[in-house]
């Protein structure tokens, strides 16, 4: 379906194709309001690229599993060859693995667990970002070719981009409260004969630091990262549209192509020879010739029974194409602003609203890559 009525003065092309094109891309983002189609969106992206990359891996990060919702598979902590794919691998990341990652951090017999209790307090939220340093540094030690992050909605996602700087703050103080301990520090080494206490927190301050640094690195390499918005035509979807897009300007990461998706587009009315058989199941439900009665009597009832149903179904016309016009003329007062406000500077791909509900993910993603690329 063509995006013509929407894109004609954009200076972009209305599409993912330079999202693909680009081959040094290792880590892709898709994020958005909650029920806005990232999943979709993301499964569809995996797709594409497999068919082009050596190995791609999609990671969830929304403990919805909706990865193995969409795949119909069971996905884990641990990369799971999808069923169908040579080398398109998936992984949810749930509960476990976010508790596992405290327990480590919080549990570690060294002065740098000691040390997080005051870290914590000082900072909130820093026991998460220092979670989301671990995943980081874990999905930068994969040899996938690129991964699509299925991302939570957009709060989480904003928590997880941010990290870095929150961590070079935690990092900071960590670093001023070892420096006032420094003398408790010398007298408990000098009494005890040991200084592999303080040895071993220097290594874990320092792995964080380098960590920290080669994350944020990589976020802010447009080469190497990049964040899909996907949205849909209303106001909740949109204003968080805008606030990720600043955000991850202020974060200095790329964000070029957004996703739009439920666009109820202008109908197009049935031609030629399919105008009868478009709406009809079934050709012998049209009326024939030799149906209208020739006895005056009968004709004028057959005469108000095609009126009455010609009333009727001009009535419910009236209804479904007033409910229709409804949400599209609410719909274009945000189309036009996503248009207006990102059509020049990012390339906007629209997904129109599907007649029926497709319940085989092949099929869908089949669909949103036929109108994506």
């Amino acid at each position: 379906m063509s995006t013509a009525y929407f894109d004609a003065d954009c200076d972009l092309e209305p599409s993912l194709k330079s999202l693909f094109s680009l081959k040094t891309l290792k880590w892709i983002f898709v994020g958005g309001k909650g029920g806005v189609g990232k999943t979709t969106t993301s499964c569809s992206i995996a797709s594409r690229l497999a068919e082009e990359r050596k190995s791609v891996l999609i990671l969830s990060t929304d403990p919805a599993h909706n990865l193995s919702d969409a795949f119909v598979q069971k996905f884990s902590n641990t990369p799971t060859l999808v069923n169908g794919y040579k080398n398109l691998y998936a992984m949810e990341l749930d509960a476990s693995y976010q508790q596992a990652v405290e327990f480590k951090l919080k549990e570690e017999n060294s002065l740098f667990s000691k040390f997080l209790p005051d870290l914590i307090s000082a900072l909130p939220g820093i026991d998460e970002a220092l979670g989301f340093a671990t995943l980081m540094q874990s999905v930068k030690s994969m040899s996938y070719s690129v991964i699509v992050f299925d991302t939570a909605p957009t709060g989480h996602t904003l928590r997880l981009l941010s990290f870095p700087s929150l961590l070079e703050k935690g990092l900071s103080k960590l670093f001023s409260i070892k420096q006032n301990m420094s003398g408790a520090l010398q007298l408990i080494n000098s009494v005890s004969g040991n200084a592999i206490e303080e040895e071993t927190l220097n290594s874990k301050l320092e792995d964080l630091k380098a960590i920290t640094t080669s994350v944020k690195e990589t976020f802010q390499d447009p080469s190497k990262t990049t964040f899909v918005c996907v949205c849909i035509p209303e106001f909740l979807s949109v204003y968080e549209t805008e606030r990720l897009i600043q955000e991850l300007a202020k974060q200095s990461i790329s964000c070029s192509h957004i996703v739009v998706n439920q666009v109820m587009f202008p109908i197009d009315l049935p031609s030629g020879n399919d105008q009868g058989e478009s709406v009809l199941k079934d050709s012998s439900e049209l009326l024939k010739l030799e149906d209208i009665p020739s006895d005056h009597s009968k004709l004028v009832e057959f005469t108000k029974k095609i009126v009455c149903s010609y009333n009727q179904l001009l009535s419910y016309s009236k209804l479904l194409y007033s409910k229709y016009y409804s949400k599209r003329n609410m719909q274009m007062k945000y189309l036009e602003q996503i248009r207006d406000l990102y059509s020049y500077d990012f390339h906007v791909a629209y997904i129109p609203t599907l007649n029926n509900e497709v319940s085989k993910i092949r099929v869908l993603i089949s669909e949103f890559i036929n109108i994506l690329c």
